[in-house]
């Protein structure tokens, strides 16, 4: 009898399920207590500023039947205006007169104006600053004509010179608008005040435009309230920390990896491979319940998903 010979065409493969997002915890328990509870177990309590995390929020709210308001992570980091220069607090103010600098919807930074008194605006505005050098030469202000961000600004300040302008007295404001009138002719300038207010315990960056508050919220109907809580439907308001309430975490991820081997006699179509693959994976995590999930393939040093090997055989 002739041997017969054939080839065995064996895709080696390896890909990683990760699932994560969030979980909601309804035992009831301070902010401070809910969040040493997500860092021990989880990640941390939730960061809640897309329409995506929302979505998520509402998912595993409907999921647990909760309709009502739960601790997440942002909380009310630094309520007092301070320079930026050394974390100093106002031994010197002048607000103009019935200047509002207690809102507490968004992050807010100062400016001085050619009038004398200062005001508080939105960080993300675009204006001209003046720098702090202390006491040099060139005197104490350097100013700058470019219209920048009071964090850019802040930036630059830091990286050339001390700091954000920091006026300690009368004679430092004088100073600062005597520029701004008759030397540069400006209306107005960053100085280095500002108000951090809400920050995520995590430390991600709060994205203002992104955070969606509650019809009324943040109110501090208490007057400390200093803590987030988040609606069955993804909207916050303000609480006070020692309240009870149950939470949402952030969910540690968690990543399966599968290796595999597919055998045939002829050519196989990788891409076909791949999707049969994902399909019946994404089918068993769907007849257990498992959501917030993705299928992520791992590439081989070669640069290639797949490791080919020919085997050849006899009969």
């Amino acid at each position: 009898m002739i041997p017969k010979t054939f080839h065995l065409l064996v895709l080696l493969g390896l890909f990683s399920k990760t699932s994560c997002y969030f979980i909601l915890i309804q035992e009831a328990k301070t902010w401070t207590e809910a969040r040493s509870y997500c860092k021990q177990y989880h990640v941390d309590l939730a960061t809640i500023q897309s329409d995506e995390d929302r979505s998520k929020i509402q998912e595993v709210a409907a999921a647990g039947n909760f309709q009502s308001r739960a601790w997440m992570g942002l909380y009310d980091g630094l309520f007092d205006w301070r320079w930026s220069y050394q974390d100093q607090n106002l031994a010197y103010s002048n607000w103009a007169s019935g200047e509002d600098t207690t809102s507490r919807t968004q992050r807010m930074c100062g400016l001085i104006r050619n009038t004398r008194d200062w005001h508080a605006v939105s960080c993300e505005e675009q204006k001209p600053f003046f720098c702090y050098q202390g006491n040099s030469i060139a005197g104490k202000f350097n100013f700058n004509h470019n219209s920048l961000s009071w964090r850019d600004a802040q930036r630059y300040c830091s990286s050339r010179y001390k700091d954000l302008a920091f006026i300690s007295d009368s004679s430092d404001n004088n100073a600062l608008v005597l520029q701004l009138k008759y030397v540069y002719d400006k209306y107005e300038a960053w100085i280095g005040l500002s108000k951090n207010l809400w920050l995520w315990s995590d430390q991600s960056k709060v994205i203002w435009l992104s955070v969606k508050w509650a019809d009324g919220q943040p109110d501090n109907a208490s007057g400390n309230e200093k803590c987030g809580f988040v609606h069955e439907t993804g909207l916050i308001g303000d609480d006070v920390c020692s309240h009870t309430l149950p939470f949402f975490c952030t969910k540690r991820m968690k990543t399966q990896t599968v290796r595999f081997a597919v055998t045939s006699a002829g050519s196989l179509n990788e891409s076909a491979v791949m999707e049969a693959l994902e399909k019946q994976m994404n089918q068993i995590l769907s007849d257990q319940q498992i959501s917030g999930s993705s299928v992520t393939w791992r590439v081989q040093p070669d640069g290639q998903i797949f490791q080919q090997q020919r085997n050849t055989h006899e009969e």
